[in-house]
């Protein structure tokens, strides 16, 4: 069976049957609760555990659950049963297309989340990052939120990562031809984020 999905920034609320556990995998941070509810009060969540970048199984629940999962900067893939394991561990992960980045120019913020950005030309590519201000309006992160992405530069020539306001770089920006740059974005603080090169 597939991995279900919850995307970056979403949350599910999920029906556990009664003798099933479900597993939770991020790589990034999810809140997991439980919708409990007593004699004359609203049902209200209660935390059951936050799932920080690895998987974690929860039950079984003898009388079944509802349970809420909250996704962080990172998507989260579940499962249900009764022995409940995140497949893409072991088999595959999702992936869109990744975006080509030719000519100099925008890195979109959606190129970026997507994952993947590659550059074939034989020409210097200059790829400018948004601005602190766009990449607030394209995510719903919390301050400390981060995601990673890679350039993949096939090309003949450079692929130049560049800062923008709000959205600097630490690090070596430039991907030399026929090699890969792996980086993580992170927001510090309202309209302002960093990208770091990590690999």
């Amino acid at each position: 069976m597939s991995d279900l999905l919850v995307y970056p920034q979403g949350r599910v609320q999920l029906t556990i049957a009664a003798g099933e556990s479900f597993a939770v995998h991020t790589t990034d941070k999810a809140i997991v609760t439980n919708l409990v509810g007593f004699p004359n009060e609203p049902t209200k969540p209660s935390l059951l555990g936050v799932v920080i970048n690895g998987q974690t199984v929860f039950g079984p629940y003898a009388s079944g659950a509802t349970v809420i999962i909250e996704a962080g900067a990172a998507a989260v893939r579940y499962q249900t049963g009764v022995s409940p394991l995140v497949m893409s561990l072991y088999a595959s992960q999702l992936q869109g297309a990744p975006v080509a980045v030719d000519t100099t120019g925008a890195v979109s913020a959606l190129a970026m989340m997507g994952g993947i950005v590659t550059s074939s030309t034989a020409a210097a590519v200059a790829g400018t990052i948004p601005t602190g201000s766009v990449m607030e309006l394209a995510s719903e992160f919390g301050i400390g939120d981060s995601f990673d992405w890679s350039v993949i530069n096939t090309g003949g020539n450079t692929f130049t990562v560049t800062a923008a306001s709000g959205h600097t770089i630490v690090g070596t920006a430039t991907v030399a031809t026929v090699t890969s740059g792996h980086f993580r974005t992170r927001k510090t603080a309202l309209n302002t984020f960093v990208t770091y090169r990590v690999g």
